[in-house]
């Protein structure tokens, strides 16, 4: 179909369209540019291989064919029936669009390799053209990315023919490789061939590096702000706990002085090695402090006497007489006297009473 104002024509189901307002070529709807292969083309390229040099040049040219072959494998292989017919459909656009005579040679699976051979392609014939020989590494870079999708691993291709030097096609063998255009130019720079574009890639790399170094010191002085944020929580929680602890032993183990010269100490609950301690501790300070002459040990809140309970109240009472004080007890029950009884125990040195009062009327006396 052709149109005055937008002339169109389709060949081999790709469409070619001239969009004359605007000064553009489309093929399928994307744009494309015509370029005289043998002279702009030629010079252009010619140009910027001065500058670089042919390993960067070459490296540069694999690196646009890499990417340029994931936009090709979106809209032709993928939406083919299987990568066989897609390749088939990319050499198929190649030849259309005047990219050359690209042929699929062979796709082994097993030994995960895939070669490709083309004829007249834009990077042949306009090195034939200057007279060079500097390897087609666009198409190497494309098809070692069709590899990579297929083998599902990072591929490399090598040219391992050359029409630029007589052969009859130009062939590319991609296979698994560890070899990538940012280590090969990181070779480049470690063999001293460095230019200032590599220098600058180099330099745009480090301060990549320094920038990733910097977010991660300040993540990691953000995550030692919060851990000392919350080891000082902690340690404020463990300061009250144990302002608790002390506010709780001391309601545990109350020393009262009922009279000029007269302690109390309320004995409540299970009497432990612990517990012991604490109260002769409680009791010796406070007989040092008020010189008191008698201590009355009130066991009105305890339950329950076995030997060892008897044994620790006797560790208390034996060590506030070597400080001048004479203790006694009150509040013994008669369950606690029978089970006193039972267990044989030695409380002769103690003088006993039945209350607290009994016991102050005693001390007074």
């Amino acid at each position: 179909m052709n149109d005055q104002a937008n002339p169109s024509i389709s060949v081999g189901g790709l469409r070619f369209e001239w969009d004359l307002d605007g000064g553009r070529v489309l093929a399928s709807g994307n744009p494309v540019i015509a370029l005289w292969t043998e002279t702009t083309m030629a010079r252009f390229l010619l140009a910027i291989h001065k500058m670089v040099g042919t390993d960067r040049f070459n490296l540069a040219l694999y690196g646009s064919g890499e990417a340029t072959a994931a936009a090709e494998w979106a809209q032709f292989v993928e939406p083919a029936g299987s990568v066989e017919e897609g390749l088939r459909a990319v050499c198929r656009m190649a030849h259309l669009l005047g990219l050359g005579h690209w042929e699929v040679v062979t796709l082994d699976r097993a030994n995960k390799e895939l070669r490709f051979r083309t004829k007249n392609s834009w990077e042949s014939v306009y090195q034939r053209a200057i007279g060079v020989s500097w390897g087609s590494s666009s198409l190497a870079g494309r098809f070692a990315a069709y590899a990579k999708r297929i083998f599902g691993e990072n591929c490399w291709a090598d040219q391992t023919a050359f029409t630029t030097n007589g052969d009859a096609w130009d062939e590319f063998v991609a296979r698994p490789s560890d070899r990538t255009v940012d280590a090969q130019l990181e070779v480049l720079i470690t063999a001293d061939k460095a230019t200032r574009a590599d220098l600058d890639a180099a330099l745009d790399r480090l301060k990549q590096e320094i920038h990733e170094r910097k977010q991660a010191e300040e993540r990691l002085k953000r995550e030692i702000h919060d851990r000392k944020q919350a080891e000082q929580t902690l340690l404020d929680k463990l300061e009250i706990i144990r302002r608790q602890e002390d506010s709780i032993r001391a309601m545990s183990t109350p020393i009262l002085q009922l009279w000029e010269g007269v302690l109390a100490l309320p004995v409540i609950g299970l009497v432990d090695n612990a517990r012991a301690n604490q109260m002769m501790e409680s009791l010796l300070d406070a007989i040092v402090k008020t010189q008191a002459r008698f201590t009355i040990l009130d066991l009105t809140g305890v339950d329950a006497m076995d030997t060892s309970a008897a044994d620790h109240l006797l560790k208390v009472v034996r060590a506030a007489r070597l400080l001048g004080t004479r203790c006694v007890i009150s509040g013994i029950s008669p369950d606690m006297a029978q089970t006193v009884v039972g267990l044989e125990l030695d409380l002769a040195e103690l003088s006993s009473f039945s209350t607290l009062e009994s016991a102050l009327r005693y001390t007074l006396r």
